[in-house]
């Protein structure tokens, strides 16, 4: 079971401040060059970069994966070794993907998302029909599309 920190209440603007203080740039907000920035650092894996909360708030397990496989990469790819193409593509999936979530009030299982196939038993990728992969990646489970996200 997966424990979350809960609720906060602040009193002020100043004690809102510090509830939030340690976590990255809103990922809705985030431009294209910001984003390269934050992961040309990064020896981790892409999704676990994706997920930390301190690097880049706002992105949970369901949206990255979707966010990367509608970019076509794979989650299992170290953050920094995008290149600019790459880069490009995974900040428009992560606009539209965050874009339409935002706007269903949910991250939505539609039958043409990852999202909407992950959870099916022996499920195939909705873009071209491959079984999905999945495995543990920092303690979440991660699906992505061999075929679609090559490794």
């Amino acid at each position: 079971m997966r424990k979350l920190q809960g609720v906060r209440l602040a009193a002020d603007g100043e004690a809102a401040e510090r509830a939030l203080d340690g976590l990255g740039p809103d990922a809705s907000g985030l431009s294209r060059r910001d984003l390269a920035g934050l992961l040309s650092g990064r020896r981790g894996r892409l999704k676990t970069t994706l997920t930390d909360q301190s690097v880049l708030a706002g992105l949970g397990n369901l949206l990255a994966d979707e966010i990367c496989w509608r970019a076509r990469i794979n989650p299992l790819r170290t953050a920094r070794d995008l290149d600019d193409a790459e880069l490009t593509a995974l900040h428009r999936a992560m606009r539209r993907v965050l874009r339409e979530s935002v706007k269903a009030g949910r991250v939505p299982p539609r039958d043409t998302w990852l999202t909407g196939a992950r959870d099916e038993p022996e499920a195939a990728c909705p873009r071209c029909g491959t079984t999905l992969s999945s495995r543990r990646v920092s303690g979440r489970r991660t699906v992505w599309c061999r075929t679609c996200q090559p490794g």
